[in-house]
């Protein structure tokens, strides 16, 4: 056989499998879109036991937004109008609804993930790992800090949304920025419960012991940190952790304690 011939059967043999796949594509997909819906799953990528929606959440939310889904056909179902019920609830990152030829609605929901709790008089949220403001839920006991007090500049008392690049986030920034370094260093993620403001000056509470740590303002917080984490490793164990009531280390190159 010469290699034209070769060639040529080739060219039939791969032009037969293209088309065989696409009949059999479009033979699926057109079942696929007339078939009945019978089931919604609810797959949360990130479920944790503080999660802020559970998958009964989410079926609840559907089945009462007024759309038609279980025993509708897949093709009529409003895919865009279910995504935008859900996407209401902020603390839901990402939302993807789609449906299958085992005549499922899937729904894949990633919430987002909270570093600090804020709790202040003038504004009550928290603010994820993206630097994404959300408005404060009930529900779930989340091991962050909290934030009390008062921030003196801030978007609005209801706002949602990333923080603002101008004078009103400037602070929420810092604050957001301290909170992550908070989270990623294992000794600080263990250590701090709660962190209160005043006139955007920082005051830290402890978990273990029950002296206050005056940072002072946010600049150079992680050299602040380090002379006061040296602080704990070298003096207190000496010294008695309890012998103090407030420790300042807003200063460079001091610490100043009070009893």
């Amino acid at each position: 056989m010469n290699k034209s011939v070769k060639y040529i059967l080739a060219t039939l043999t791969t032009t037969a499998i293209i088309a065989y796949l696409l009949v059999t594509f479009a033979f699926v997909d057109d079942r696929e879109q007339t078939l009945i819906c019978k089931n919604i799953k609810v797959i949360i990528n990130n479920d944790s036991e503080s999660s802020f929606i559970t998958a009964s959440n989410i079926k609840s939310i559907l089945l009462n937004c007024g759309e038609k889904i279980i025993g509708e056909q897949l093709n009529k179902i409003n895919i865009s109008k279910l995504k935008q019920v859900l996407s209401k609830n902020k603390a839901i990152k990402s939302i993807s609804v789609y449906t299958t030829i085992d005549a499922n609605l899937n729904v894949e929901i990633a919430q987002r993930n909270p570093v600090v709790r804020i709790q202040c008089e003038n504004i009550r949220c928290y603010i994820d790992d993206t630097g994404y403001i959300f408005p404060l839920s009930p529900k779930p006991n989340l091991n962050i800090p909290i934030i009390t007090g008062k921030i003196s500049s801030i978007p609005s008392t209801d706002f949602t949304g990333y923080i603002p690049e101008n004078e009103s986030g400037k602070f929420l920034k810092q604050l957001y920025e301290f909170a992550v370094f908070l989270k990623k260093d294992a000794f600080w993620n263990n250590m701090i419960e709660q962190i209160n403001v005043t006139n955007n000056k920082i005051e830290i509470i402890p978990q273990i012991t029950e002296h206050v740590v005056k940072l002072g303002s946010l600049n150079n917080f992680k050299s602040k940190l380090n002379k006061l984490q040296k602080f704990y490793k070298y003096a207190m164990p000496a010294i008695g952790w309890d012998k103090y009531k407030i420790i300042n280390i807003e200063y460079k190159n001091q610490i100043i304690c009070k009893k």
